[in-house]
C-alpha cells in the first residue's frame, strides 16, 4: 500500500515539468538580467544579431535574437533526467523525433531530440539511452 501511494505521488510530482519563468519570444535581455543578474558570459552566435547569455552557476543559457529571448537551455534535474518523464509529459503532443547530426568520425551513438511544439519544449538524449542530457524551451506554437 505504501509503495502504491509513493508511486502515485511520484507520478503526480513529475507531471509538471519545470519551465523557465520567462516567456520565450516576448521576454527581453533586461527581463533576464532583472531576475537572474548579469550573465557570467555572453557570446556572439554565428546567426545575425544573436547572442547567448550563460549562467554557469545555475547551468542555464538564454539565446537572444536582438534583445528578445528566443530559447532557454538547461540541464535536467530530478525526474527530468528520465526519458519516461518526458514521454508522459508529451503524451498529448504531436511529438517530433529528430536525429541530430553528429561529428563525422564519432564512435558514440547520435543524439535525438524529442519536441513538443504545443508546450514549447524539447529534450535531447543519446539514442539507445533513457537519460536526458538537455532541456530546451522555446516559444509555443
Amino acid at each position: 500500500m505504501r509503495l502504491t501511494i509513493l508511486l502515485s505521488l511520484l507520478v503526480l510530482a513529475s507531471c509538471g515539468g519545470t519551465r523557465s519563468s520567462f516567456e520565450m519570444g516576448k521576454a527581453t535581455r533586461s527581463d533576464v538580467v532583472a531576475k537572474k543578474g548579469e550573465p557570467d558570459k555572453e557570446i556572439d552566435l554565428p546567426m545575425k544579431d544573436s547572442k547567448m547569455m550563460i549562467y554557469e552557476k545555475s547551468d542555464e543559457k538564454f539565446q537572444l535574437k536582438g534583445d528578445v529571448v528566443t530559447n532557454a537551455f538547461k540541464n535536467p534535474v530530478d525526474d527530468e533526467k528520465l526519458l519516461i518523464h518526458w514521454k508522459h509529459k508529451f503524451k498529448d503532443c504531436a511529438v517530433t523525433r529528430t536525429v541530430l547530426p553528429k561529428e563525422p568520425n564519432s564512435h558514440t551513438p547520435p543524439e535525438v531530440e524529442l519536441s513538443c511544439p504545443e508546450q514549447g519544449l524539447s529534450v535531447i538524449f543519446t539514442d539507445g539511452s533513457d537519460a536526458v542530457s538537455r532541456v530546451v524551451e522555446y516559444a509555443k506554437k
